[in-house]
C-alpha cells in the first residue's frame, strides 16, 4: 500500500489516520498536487491524496476510506447501523463541503503570504459561523462525533477542524468551533489517540520543513 500526498494536508491525514487505526502497513510517498501528466494519470484532478494497492490507484479521500473499510473491515470505521452509517457519512460530507471549502479560500492569506482581504475574511467568517451552527444540529458528540464509536467522520472532523481553526486564527477571524458545545473536550480526547499523535507529529515536522520557524 502506498499513500501519495503531503503530511500538511488534512485530506491526506484523514486517510493516514484510517490506515493507522486499521493497523495496515503502508508507504508514504511525498507528492504535491499538480497538473503534470504523472499526477493526472493517477489523480485526474491533480489533487492529493491518492492511493495505490495491488496495482490499482484510487483518488479522493472518501473513496480511499471506503476501499480500506471493504478491504479490512476491522476495526470498523463505518457504523453497522444504517442510521449511524448515514449520520457519519452526512457529517463527513458536511465537513468537506461546508467547513473545509469556505476556509480554504483563505489558505493563501493564512500561510502563503497572500495579502489579507478583510472583506473576504469577514465573508468566510460569517459563512463558517452559519455552517458550524448547522453542523451542530446534526452531530452527536457522545463521545465521538457520530455516536459511541470512532468513525471516518471523526478522522475528517479532527484533521479539518484543526486546519480551519489555524486558518481563521492566522487571518484574524473568530474561532469556528466556538458554537459547538463540548468540542474542546472532543478534540482533546481525539488528540490522545496514538494514531492522531503520530499524524500530528508528522504534520508538525512537515510544516516546519515547509515554513521554517514561521509555521505558528
Amino acid at each position: 500500500m502506498k499513500l501519495f500526498g503531503l503530511a500538511v494536508s488534512n485530506y491526506y491525514n484523514t486517510v493516514k489516520l484510517a490506515l493507522l487505526e486499521k493497523r495496515l502497513d503502508f508507504e508514504e510517498v511525498a507528492v504535491a498536487p499538480a497538473q503534470t501528466p504523472e499526477i493526472l494519470e493517477h489523480s485526474p484532478m491533480g489533487k492529493i491524496p491518492y492511493f495505490q494497492h495491488q496495482g490499482q490507484y484510487i483518488c479522493e479521500s472518501q473513496a480511499i476510506l471506503f476501499y480500506l473499510e471493504v478491504y479490512q473491515p476491522t476495526p470498523r470505521l463505518y457504523p453497522t447501523s444504517a442510521a449511524r452509517a448515514a449520520l457519519a457519512q452526512q457529517i463527513h460530507q458536511f465537513i468537506d463541503l461546508y467547513v473545509d471549502a469556505p476556509a480554504r479560500r483563505l489558505l493563501g492569506m493564512a500561510f502563503f503570504g497572500q495579502p489579507h482581504d478583510p472583506e473576504m475574511i469577514k465573508a468566510v467568517d460569517q459563512e463558517l459561523k452559519h455552517n458550524m451552527s448547522a453542523l451542530n444540529s446534526i452531530i452527536s458528540v457522545s463521545p465521538f462525533i457520530a455516536g459511541d464509536q470512532l468513525s471516518h467522520a471523526d478522522l475528517a472532523a479532527f484533521t479539518t477542524f484543526g486546519l480551519v481553526q489555524a486558518i481563521m486564527e492566522q487571518t484574524g477571524g473568530s474561532d469556528p468551533l466556538a458554537s459547538i458545545p463540548g468540542i474542546g473536550v472532543y478534540m482533546e480526547m481525539m488528540s490522545q489517540r496514538p494514531s492522531v499523535q503520530r499524524v500530528q507529529a508528522d504534520q508538525a515536522a512537515a510544516m516546519k520543513q515547509l515554513f521554517g520557524g514561521n509555521s505558528g
